[in-house]
């Protein structure tokens, strides 16, 4: 899957989101945030089965995915948590059991 933010017209302005994002998150929480590009993630958390993508609407309160970030936890970004406002939800690295990274072969091969 190659790398977007939903409702970005570009990559230029997916990039722009993204780092921002990033930043904020930084910022907010105190924890240093990674350059990992993630698409999906799955898990289980209390028991049961979660899955949070970019660009669908997580299973929490039903908000589009824009970004997951890793970092002491996995950060899932959304408008009002951890985007615009708020803190992103988190989900313990225990919990993750699959991890999909948006592909980056594409930039990075020459």
């Amino acid at each position: 899957m190659e790398f977007f933010v939903p409702a970005c017209d570009s990559a230029e302005e997916a990039e722009k989101v993204w780092e921002a994002t990033r930043t904020f998150a930084q910022e907010s929480l105190g924890w240093e945030v990674g350059e990992k590009r993630i698409f999906r993630i799955t898990g289980v958390h209390d028991g049961k089965a979660i899955g949070c993508e970019v660009g669908k609407a997580e299973p929490y309160e039903g908000n589009t995915v824009i970004a997951i970030l890793e970092s002491n936890a996995y950060l899932v970004c959304t408008a009002n948590r951890g985007v615009l406002r708020g803190e992103p939800i988190l989900v313990g690295r225990e919990e993750a059991g699959s991890i999909i990274e948006f592909d980056t072969d594409a930039a990075s091969s020459g």
